[in-house]
């Protein structure tokens, strides 16, 4: 038996596209050590994150009490270096430009070993599955058994940021979590309730935020 159906269409709101930046930020946990599968989230993280804003301009662009409280936002938004930064890559991402991922990469060392290794002899080799998964092992003594051990990675986007790109990503949607907390308070005024939103207006002007 096959059944054949369609979804119906429903209107988009920046609410729902910041929950689908928090799927993708989600995602990309468990692949961090995956150096094929997780920049395909990250690429989705930011073009989902830079989204939410246009999605408010759609959402609100025919009620005055918006427009002035908006320009207020996006001028905080164009100066707040995270989301700058963030906006930085994704625009790279929308222009096929690759943007520079740099790493920092161990493994965690086995329990039985304590905190460092004594030994005369270390192998550590580096391997990848097909699907990216980074693999590693170790060889304590040259005539000890290969063993396989934790890795572990982070990211970051430029050399000399110590931050992980996780943390970025986190703060980010932390800042726009923090608006859409705020614009609630204003649907009120709007005679909305505060958990309501409106659908997006397809026919309004994107978000002139800089691209």
């Amino acid at each position: 038996m096959e059944i054949f159906g369609q979804m119906a269409r429903v209107p988009l709101t920046a609410r729902q596209k910041f929950n689908e930046a928090a799927y993708f930020y989600n995602a990309m946990l468990p692949l961090r050590t995956n150096v094929v599968r997780f920049p395909y989230y990250l690429s989705a993280f930011l073009s989902a994150l830079r989204s939410v804003t246009w999605y408010l301009q759609k959402q609100y662009s025919n009620d005055q009490r918006f427009a002035d409280w908006y320009p207020q936002k996006q001028a905080g938004m164009e100066a707040d270096p995270v989301l700058k930064m963030l906006n930085q890559r994704r625009v790279a991402v929308v222009h096929r430009e690759p943007f520079d991922l740099h790493f920092k990469k161990g493994f965690k060392m086995p329990e039985k070993y304590g905190e460092y290794i004594q030994t005369k002899h270390f192998e550590l080799n580096e391997g990848q599955t097909p699907e990216g998964r980074i693999t590693m092992s170790i060889r304590v003594g040259a005539d000890a058994e290969e063993e396989s051990v934790v890795p572990w990675i982070t990211w970051h986007f430029t050399e000399a940021d110590d931050q992980d790109v996780m943390n970025h990503c986190y703060a980010g949607l932390k800042k726009i979590d923090v608006i859409l907390r705020e614009l609630e308070l204003l649907r009120i005024g709007m005679g909305l309730r505060a958990d309501e939103e409106m659908p997006a207006d397809e026919g309004a002007a994107d978000d002139p935020l800089p691209t």
